[in-house]
Parts: C-alpha cells; sequence; structure tokens
C-alpha cells in the first residue's frame, strides 16, 4: 500500500508557516528602520550672533578764525627843512693858490753810430778723404788673372797610358792661397773621371805662381778658397 505524497512530507510542512510568519516579521522590521533613519544634510549651517554698534559720535565743526586785521602802513615823516647857506662876500672869497709847475722832461740821448757787426771768417771745409778703391772690382780681375795663368801653364798628361787612351774632359779644382799668395791647401771639386786628367790638374796648382791679394780686397780674412775650371784636350798628331 502506497503512502500519501503529502503525509511523507508532513514535517517540512508543518514547520513552513512558521517560517513564513519569520519572514513576514524581518520584513516589516526593515521597512520600519527605513523610515526611521535620519536624512543629515552635510553641509553644516553656522549661526553667528552680530552685536548692535554703538552709534557714531557727533563731530563738532570748529568756527571758522576770524579774519586777521591788517597792519596800517607807517605814516610818513616830515623832513626838516635845511636853513639857507649864506652867501659869501668878495672879501671871504678864498685865494686860488698858483698851479705848480710842470717837471722838466728828460732830454733824449744822443743816438751814438750803429756799430757793424765783425765779418764772419771763412770756416776752413774738411778736405774730402779721398774715394776707397773699388775692392769688388779689383778681387774680379784677381780671380780672372788666377785662372787665366792655370789655363796658361796647364800640360796634357804624358805617357803610354795617355797616348792610347787620349782621355778628354774639364776638371775643377779648388785651392786656399794666403794673402802673399802662397797656397796652403787643394783638392778636386768636380772629376772629369780620368786619374790622367785629375792628376794633371793637381800638378798644374803646385808649379803655379800665385801673386799677393790686391790692397784691401777680402778685408779680415788670412786665407780665401778660390776655385777653377781646367779643360784638357788630347794634341791631335
Amino acid at each position: 500500500m502506497r503512502t500519501p505524497f503529502l503525509f511523507r512530507f508532513r514535517e517540512s510542512l508543518a514547520g513552513l508557516p512558521s517560517l513564513l510568519v519569520l519572514l513576514a516579521l524581518v520584513l516589516a522590521g526593515v521597512q520600519q528602520s527605513t523610515r526611521l533613519k535620519r536624512h543629515e544634510d552635510p553641509t553644516p549651517v553656522q549661526i553667528a550672533l552680530l552685536e548692535a554698534l554703538p552709534p557714531a559720535p557727533k563731530v563738532e565743526t570748529p568756527p571758522p578764525p576770524e579774519p586777521q586785521k591788517k597792519a596800517e602802513p607807517p605814516k610818513p615823516q616830515a623832513k626838516p627843512v635845511p636853513a639857507p647857506k649864506p652867501t659869501p662876500t668878495v672879501q671871504d672869497r678864498p685865494v686860488a693858490e698858483a698851479p705848480a709847475p710842470l717837471p722838466a722832461l728828460p732830454q733824449a740821448a744822443p743816438r751814438s753810430a750803429p756799430v757793424s757787426a765783425p765779418a764772419p771768417q771763412p770756416v776752413a771745409q774738411p778736405t774730402p778723404a779721398p774715394p776707397a778703391p773699388n775692392t769688388a772690382n779689383a778681387e774680379s780681375q784677381y780671380v780672372a788673372k788666377l785662372r787665366a795663368h792655370l789655363n796658361s801653364i796647364k800640360r796634357y798628361p804624358t805617357g803610354r797610358e795617355a797616348s792610347q787612351l787620349k782621355p778628354q774632359g774639364k776638371v775643377r779644382v779648388w785651392f786656399v792661397l794666403k794673402r802673399d799668395g802662397s797656397v796652403v791647401d787643394m783638392g778636386i771639386d768636380e772629376s772629369s773621371n780620368s786619374m790622367l786628367l785629375d792628376d794633371a790638374a793637381r800638378k798644374t796648382i803646385n808649379r803655379a805662381a800665385f801673386s799677393a791679394f790686391p790692397e784691401g780686397s777680402w778685408s779680415g780674412e788670412n786665407t780665401h778658397r778660390f776655385t777653377a775650371d781646367l779643360e784638357f784636350i788630347p794634341v791631335s798628331g
């Protein structure tokens, strides 16, 4: 036999009315608390009590000053009238004094005859020094004589080798002379690429006789260095 449906849930159905009553009471309390809630304004209101100001004191205006009386100008006093002077008689007039004599003018001194100034004596002018000799010209002439003398005494090398090779060329030699013309040193400045010709150039310097330096040339030098070009050409035939 089956049990009815409501009978099986009789315990749950028995507590249902109490739950409904409890829910109703809760809803009623929430509504009442909402009604009783006070609405507060966040902005405070300040109330200030103003005291009554005392009445302003009355200002008394001072009376206007009385106009000052102008001082009266002093009255002019009457000047005393001078008594008339008595007119002098002829006897009472003083006698005018005689004018003083004028001082004598100083006499001008007699003019003396002008004194003539002595004539200036002629000043002796120094005699001009004789012109210095042209040292540059003298030096160039001396160098030209040296080179001409060396070319006049040069000798072509002799011997079997020279006759076979017959070298030809130019040798530049240098030599140092004292002021008296003596040879101090010598050498080859530019070789001719031939030992025979270079040796012949040295022999030419050794047998040369040089004259002394001209006066005033190469002043301050005890020795001077010279150069000369010696050209050697083989003799034909």
